[in-house]
C-alpha cells in the first residue's frame, strides 16, 4: 500500500536556531561559573561541553520538525514531532523521532527552565541550565554511554520470591472508590530521593529537581516509542533529601538500607509513590556500577532503586532501573513470564547494530553503542528492523505490569484531571471523534479544542461540547489539545494521531511473488534531511527498477532510476541531493519485481 503525503495546511516559518553557541570570550569569569565548571569536570560521562543560549520552541520548529545545530558539528540533527504536550512556552515536553526512529530527541520546559537529551546514533548530548542565565550543551562519552551500568540480576537474595511466585500484593485502596466520580490517578508513581553527597555533586536542589524531571520524561519516551498504553507512564510524585543513609562502596548494601530505611518508608507512604528511586554519588565498585534495582518481580515492598546522579539520563539509567521495577528484564535473562527479556537488534552478518533500553551488557560495536528509547517489542520497528521477537517483548510485560505497579500505594485524588479519548492510528478516510472525559473539579465547566500541525502552534477550533471531530481525507498528523476549566480552575489533554491514506497515485498492482512476500529492507535516510539522502533496497534477482521522486501534490519532480534500467540483483544504494529543492514532504516511491513501496521524506532546511 503507497502512503500518501501530509498536507501542510498551515505553515509557520522557521525564523531562530534552537541551540546557538556562546563565544568562549563572552562567558562570565565568576565564583559561580567557575564552580559550575569544575562540577562539569568532575563528570565522567561528559567530553566536551559548550555553553549555549536557547531560542523560543515556537519559532525553532517548523512543520513539526526541529533542526539542532550541535557546536563543533558538521551534521545536524534532524527531529520529527512524535510526542508533544505544549501548554505555553515556558511549560511543554516536545519529544520527537530522528535516524528512522534509532534516535531520540526530548526537550523539556518547567516554568522557563530548560533541559533536553538528545539520543541519537551518531552522538548523545545533553542540555542542562547552566548559570548567568546560560545552558550547558554536554557532549556524553558514547564509549560509556552504552553502558548503563547496571547489577541487577535475576537471582533473588536468599529468603526473597522468586520470578515464578505471585507478586506481592498491594495494600487495599479505597473500597468504595466506585462510587466516587473523581478516580484516583492510574499511571505509576515514583518519588525521587536523593543524599547529601549527589545534592553536592548537581549544586542545588534545583539541579536535582531538574535532573528527575528529565529522568521521568526518558523513561516515558521509551513508553510511548515502544506503543505501550500511556496509562504505564510514570508521574513524578516529588524529590526529598534523604539524610540518615551514608553511602558505601557496595550498592547492594546501599539498596538493602534503603529498603529498610524508615524514612525513606514513611516518604514513599506521604508521597503516595508506587516506586523509589535515590539519587547517590556512589562510585560504586570502583566506578562501573551505575545502578541497581531491588526486585524485577513487582514486590511492593522491595520497589527501590538506586541510581549514580551523573548517569540517571546520559546513560540511561534510570529508565533502565524503573523497567526492572516495572518487571523486565536484561537480554537472555531466564525468568516468569519468559518474554519480559531485552532484545539485540542484528543486521544480516548478525552484528549487533541497536539494542532496546533493558540490554544489560555493553556492546564494544562502534554502531551499538547508542541504546535505544525502546522497551523491546516485536510490533514497533527501529531502523527498519524490529525492536523485538515473541521471546523478547519488554513491551508487552509493562502493558500487564503498570496496573500492578500503579496501586502499590492509594494514589491521590487530584484537584482537576482530563483526557482524551479516540483512534491514534488513522488508515480509513472520514471523520473520527475525539471525547474529553474530566473528573475531580466543581462546576460550572466549559471545554475548548484546539488543533495543530506541528505539536505547538495550535489554532482554535468553534467546537465546545465533550466530543471533537476530525475528518481525515489525507496522509497527515495532527495535534488535538482539549482544555477543560472548573471553577476557576484548568487542565489541558493532548493526544497526538497520525493518519496513512491509500495513495490515488499508486501505478501497478500487487503481484503475488514469492520474492515480494520476503522481507525486503527499504529506507530512505537521514529523514528528515537537509541536503542529501540515501536510498538503500535490495533486490534478490536481476530487475527493472524505478525510483522516484514525488512532491505534495503527487507529481513526479525527479526521476533517480528509470524503469528501463536493469540493475543486477544485491543491495542497492542511491544518493539524491535535496538542495535545490524547498523545504516539505515528498514521497520516494520505489517499484521493483511487480511491487511498488513509498517512503515518505521530508526535506528541512
Amino acid at each position: 500500500m503507497l502512503i500518501s503525503l501530509i498536507c501542510c495546511n498551515l505553515t509557520f516559518g522557521q525564523v531562530q536556531k534552537f541551540i546557538e553557541a556562546v563565544p568562549d570570550n563572552t562567558v562570565p569569569d565568576n565564583p559561580e561559573m567557575t564552580a559550575y565548571i569544575a562540577r562539569l569536570k568532575k563528570n565522567p560521562n561528559i567530553s566536551n561541553y559548550h555553553f549555549i543560549h536557547l531560542n523560543p520552541l515556537a519559532t525553532a520548529q517548523k512543520e513539526g520538525i526541529l533542526t539542532l545545530e550541535i557546536p563543533g558539528k558538521d551534521k545536524p540533527i534532524l527531529a520529527e514531532a512524535s510526542e508533544v504536550k505544549y501548554h505555553s512556552a515556558t511549560d511543554y515536553e516536545w519529544i520527537g523521532k530522528t535516524d528512522d526512529n534509532r534516535g531520540t530527541v526530548i526537550i523539556l520546559s518547567k516554568a522557563g527552565r530548560i533541559t533536553a537529551h538528545f539520543s541519537t546514533p551518531d552522538g548523545v548530548y545533553e542540555i542542562f541550565p547552566a548559570p548567568n542565565g546560560l545552558y550547558c550543551l554536554q557532549e556524553v562519552d558514547m564509549a560509556k554511554a552504552g553502558d548503563v551500568g547496571c547489577v541487577t540480576t535475576n537471582e533473588p537474595p536468599a529468603g526473597r520470591k522468586t520470578a515464578a511466585q505471585e507478586p506481592e500484593q498491594a495494600p487495599p485502596g479505597n473500597v468504595n472508590a466506585k462510587m466516587n466520580p473523581c478516580q484516583p490517578l492510574i499511571s505509576p508513581r515514583v518519588l525521587i530521593l536523593y543524599t547529601p553527597k549527589a545534592l553536592a555533586l548537581v549544586g542545588n536542589v534545583a539541579g536535582i529537581q531538574t535532573m528527575a524531571d528529565l529522568s521521568v520524561a526518558q523513561f516515558n519516551s521509551c513508553i510511548y516509542n515502544s506503543g505501550v498504553t500511556s496509562n504505564a507512564a510514570l508521574t513524578l510524585a516529588g524529590i526529598a533529601p534523604l539524610n540518615n543513609l551514608p553511602e558505601t562502596q557496595f550498592i547492594t548494601n546501599d539498596l538493602n538500607n534503603l529498603e529498610k530505611n524508615l524514612v525513606a518508608q514513611g516518604l514513599r507512604d506521604s508521597y503516595h509513590a508506587d516506586l523509589v528511586v535515590l539519587f547517590t554519588d556512589g562510585e560504586y565498585q570502583g566506578g562501573d556500577t551505575r545502578g541497581k534495582a531491588q526486585t524485577q518481580d513487582l514486590v511492593n515492598s522491595q520497589s527501590y532503586a538506586i541510581v549514580e546522579l551523573w548517569s540517571a539520563t546520559s546513560r540511561k539509567t534510570f529508565a533502565h532501573e524503573v523497567g526492572h521495577l516495572y518487571g523486565c528484564r536484561h537480554e537472555d535473562t531466564p525468568g516468569s513470564p519468559v518474554y519480559a527479556q531485552a532484545y539485540c537488534i542484528k543486521n544480516g552478518l548478525g552484528i549487533v547494530t541497536d539494542r532496546t533500553v533493558m540490554v544489560g551488557k555493553s556492546i564494544t560495536d562502534e554502531q551499538a553503542k547508542n541504546r535505544l528509547l525502546h522497551f523491546s517489542n516485536p510490533n514497533v520497528q527501529a531502523g527498519g528492523k524490529a525492536s523485538g521477537t515473541n521471546s523478547e517483548n519488554n513491551a508487552k510485560r509493562i502493558t500487564e505490569s503498570h496496573t500492578i505497579v500503579s496501586v502499590f500505594r492509594p494514589n491521590p485524588i487530584p484537584p482537576l484531571v482530563a483526557y482524551v479519548d479516540g483512534p491514534t492510528s488513522i488508515a480509513t478516510p472520514g471523520g473520527k471523534n475525539y471525547e474529553v472525559t474530566y473528573s475531580c473539579g466543581s462546576a460550572p465547566y466549559s471545554i475548548a479544542w484546539h488543533y495543530s500541525y506541528d505539536g505547538v502552534n495550535y489554532l482554535p477550533s468553534n467546537i465546545t461540547t465533550d466530543i471533537f471531530t476530525w475528518y481525515f481525507s489525507q496522509t497527515q498528523k495532527i495535534w488535538i489539545r482539549a482544555t477543560v476549566k472548573g471553577n476557576g480552575k484548568s487542565v489541558s489533554a493532548f493526544i497526538a494521531v497520525s493518519a496513512q491514506m491509500p495513495n490515488p497515485y499508486k501505478v501497478n498492482a500487487f503481484v503475488n511473488d514469492s520474492l515480494a512476500s520476503e522481507s525486503v529492507p527499504f529506507t530512505v535516510t537521514p529523514n528528515p534531511s537537509s541536503s542529501e539522502v540515501e536510498v538503500n533496497f535490495n533486490l534478490f534477482t536481476d530487475s527493472n527498477v524505478q525510483l522516484e521522486i514525488l512532491d505534495q501534490s503527487g507529481k513526479v519532480i525527479t526521476k533517480i532510476i528509470d524503469l528501463k534500467s536493469f540493475l543486477k540483483s544485491g543491495r542497492q544504494s542511491v544518493k539524491w541531493v535535496t538542495g535545490n529543492y524547498p523545504s516539505g514532504t515528498y514521497l520516494a516511491r520505489l517499484l521493483r519485481n511487480g511491487v511498488t513501496e513509498t517512503k515518505r521524506l521530508i526535506i528541512a532546511k
